[in-house]
């Protein structure tokens, strides 16, 4: 399939006082370490299931946390509670609501998560990775990225501006992907992601839109991407401020 992706960065910054019409919610999960119990609770069966698998104590608190804080949205704008949402999941995990076009996608980050809440007829992805700080991402970008997103790290002579770039590339990848809802289904190295306009053709997709806007914000020692199939304006919201 033939489609159009749009990229663009926006403001160096989470905070912004311009209001646009998708929200995109994100914090640290540390913020809601006395709220975890209260969290948990809200949680379905299933996702406290995959909660009391994590083994590691900041992938459960995140994982925790964004679920509850999801549903607490999805809540509000559905009027009812958040523990009685029904969420199900597509054959390669891309979570929806069954029988609403309400779509929505969450992402973590070790201690770090992003979601965002769509509107009907909309396909939406999220995706928040941290700087870190020992990724061999050379390597990682000659495996995953086009020859046109490697000498784009390249160009730059400083690494630090160079890695910046490879988490730049890669959560508007991973963005994209879960708005199509394959995740990581696919020849990444085909998808490419450069600022501007790029032309993509996916062997096996088959979705109604014929065009994507992806927007990245950088937060300090992490990128946020967000992929849509129509244009938006985001406004950041930290729930780490308002709700801890």
């Amino acid at each position: 399939m033939l489609f159009k992706v749009y990229c663009e960065n926006i403001e160096n910054s989470l905070e912004n006082t311009k209001s646009g019409d998708l929200v995109v919610y994100y914090g640290l999960a540390e913020s809601f370490v006395n709220k975890l119990l209260i969290f948990y609770d809200y949680l379905s069966d299933h996702e406290k299931s995959r909660a009391d698998r994590f083994k590691l104590e900041p992938d459960y608190r995140c994982y925790v946390s964004v679920h509850a804080l999801l549903r607490i949205e999805l809540s509000k704008l559905l009027k009812t509670k958040a523990r009685s949402i029904r969420i199900g999941e597509s054959e390669y995990g891309k979570p929806f609501l069954p029988g609403i076009d309400l779509p929505f996608s969450l992402s973590t980050a070790k201690n770090l998560f992003a979601f965002s809440v769509g509107h009907s007829n909309q396909l939406l992805g999220i995706d928040i990775e941290q700087i870190k700080p020992n990724i061999d991402f050379i390597n990682i970008s000659r495996t995953y990225f086009s020859i046109n997103e490697q000498q784009l790290i390249l160009s730059s002579k400083n690494p630090a501006d160079q890695k910046c770039r490879f988490f730049e590339i890669w959560t508007r990848k991973e963005a994209l992907l879960k708005a199509i809802g394959i995740g990581l289904n696919a020849d990444l190295t085909k998808v490419q992601v450069l600022e501007g306009g790029n032309i993509l053709s996916l062997a096996g997709v088959q979705i109604n839109n014929h065009f994507f806007k992806i927007a990245t914000a950088i937060k300090k020692e992490a990128f946020i991407s967000i992929a849509s199939s129509v244009d938006f304006i985001p406004t950041f919201k930290n729930l780490s401020f308002v709700l801890s």
